[in-house]
């Protein structure tokens, strides 16, 4: 038991890709009392690693296009443009696990890595922890397909420049709330490095 929670019981509801998880619990509220006892379904999400490939030299961004099933309730295209992510395995560093997905989704190496934060995306709903890196890549010219085949991904990965990911982002067409964080973070700081 913390000083300001009690986890009474966890239980798993369902157990594929995502489990989801049913958590008993008590806290202290911002009065000094404890809550009554409280059920809240969360998902077991992982820790994610993700990295927005970018050339110094060339100033391109690379982002990657894949179909995304979150999006087909708001009945728009669901091919959205993202950075690159993917889980961080056991017993592998985040880091090491952005160098990975990197190649894997867009078959650039990453040159120097930084690290910009780490967060909860959605902590009402999910455990799911994100790092955030930047990576210095090589770009290409014209797009590449890509993603690892025994997970029937489908990656087209593209360079943008700078302005034309200000066009986006003023356009709203990048749509995944961790690209707008680390793009905007991007805006904000790239004239730095």
């Amino acid at each position: 038991m913390s000083n300001n929670y009690s986890i009474i019981k966890k239980r798993n509801l369902y157990k594929g890709f995502f489990n989801l998880n049913e958590i008993t619990l008590k806290h202290k509220k911002h009065n000094g009392k404890w809550t009554k006892i409280l059920k809240r379904e969360i998902f077991s999400g992982s820790e994610v690693a993700a990295v927005l490939p970018y050339d110094p030299k060339n100033k391109k961004i690379i982002l990657i296009n894949q179909f995304r099933t979150g999006i087909l309730k708001q009945k728009i295209n669901p091919m959205i443009n993202e950075i690159v992510a993917g889980i961080v395995d056991k017993h592998e560093k985040p880091i090491e696990a952005a160098r990975r997905e990197c190649k894997e989704e867009t078959g650039c190496a990453i040159k120097k890595v930084k690290k910009i934060v780490s967060f909860f995306p959605s902590p009402g709903a999910s455990e799911s922890y994100y790092h955030l890196y930047l990576g210095e890549v090589k770009s290409f010219k014209g797009f590449r397909i890509t993603g690892q085949t025994q997970e029937d991904e489908d990656i087209l990965a593209k360079c943008y420049s700078v302005n034309e990911i200000k066009e986006m982002l003023n356009n709203n067409t990048i749509i995944n709330g961790l690209s707008l964080i680390a793009l905007q973070w991007f805006l904000l700081n790239y004239k730095k490095f």
